[in-house]
C-alpha cells in the first residue's frame, strides 16, 4: 500500500501536476510510458519512509531526500518544456524508440541490482550488523549498478520526449545527487570493509562502466 501511495503521489507532483494547463496531454503515449516506468521502479525497491530517513541520518546525512528532489527536477524539466514550449507531441521518431529502450533497459538493470542486493538494499545508506559485499552480477559491471539504471531512465524519459532541454537539466541534476550520494555511501562501506572494498573500487567504475 505505501508503494502504491508513493507511486501516485510522486507521478501526481512530477508529471500530472506540471500538465495541469494542457491536460490532454497527459493520455499522450509518451507521458503513459513515463508513469508506467515510475510506477514500476516504486514496485521494485523497498518503500522509502520518514521514520527511516530520520533513522538514519547520521548515516545517510538526507542524501535519499536530495536524490528525490534532484529527480523530481529530472523529471518535471523535460515535461514542462516538451508540452509547453514544443509543437510536436505525437511524433513516434528514432529518438522515441532509444528513449523507449532506455527506460526500459534501465528499469531492468535497477530491478536486477536491487534484487542481486536484497536485503542490504535500502533507501538510507546504512550498514546492517550482517552486511555482505556483493560484487556478483550488475555489482561486476559498476559498483552502483541500481543508480546506473535509474539515471538511465530518468534520462531515457527527457530522450523520449525530445527535450535536450530536459536531457541536460536531468543529467546535471542527477549527475550532482549521484556524487554526492556516491561519496558518503563509499565513505561507509569503505570504513566497514576496509581493504576489500578498496580492492573492489579499483577493478570497477561507480555508475557508467570505463568512464566514472
Amino acid at each position: 500500500m505505501r508503494k502504491m501511495m508513493l507511486a501516485l503521489v510522486s507521478n501526481a507532483l512530477m508529471i500530472l501536476l506540471p500538465l495541469a494547463g494542457k491536460p490532454m496531454l497527459m493520455l499522450n503515449y509518451k507521458i503513459l510510458i513515463i508513469i508506467s516506468g515510475s510506477i514500476f521502479m516504486w514496485f521494485t525497491q523497498p518503500a522509502f519512509t520518514k521514520e527511516d530517513t530520520n533513522d538514519k541520518r547520521d548515516s545517510d546525512k538526507f542524501s535519499v531526500l536530495l536524490i528525490l528532489a534532484m529527480s523530481f527536477v529530472s523529471v518535471i524539466s523535460p515535461v514542462v518544456h516538451w508540452s509547453y514550449f514544443m509543437q510536436e507531441h505525437n511524433a513516434f521518431t528514432w529518438f522515441s524508440v532509444m528513449g523507449i529502450a532506455m527506460i526500459v533497459t534501465g528499469l531492468l538493470f535497477r530491478a536486477w541490482a536491487v534484487k542481486t542486493l536484497g536485503e542490504f538494499f535500502t533507501p538510507t545508506v546504512q550498514i546492517k550488523q550482517t552486511h555482505q559485499l556483493i560484487t556478483a552480477g550488475p555489482y561486476s559491471i559498476v559498483r552502483h549498478p541500481s543508480y546506473t539504471g535509474a539515471f538511465l531512465s530518468i534520462i531515457g524519459g527527457a530522450v523520449l520526449l525530445e527535450s535536450w532541454l530536459g536531457f541536460t537539466i536531468a543529467c546535471l541534476a542527477m549527475i550532482i545527487a549521484y556524487y554526492v550520494r556516491i561519496s558518503i555511501e563509499e565513505a561507509e562501506l569503505s570504513a566497514h570493509f576496509g581493504n576489500r572494498y578498496k580492492v573492489y573500487k579499483h577493478t570497477t567504475k561507480r555508475i557508467i562502466p570505463f568512464v566514472w
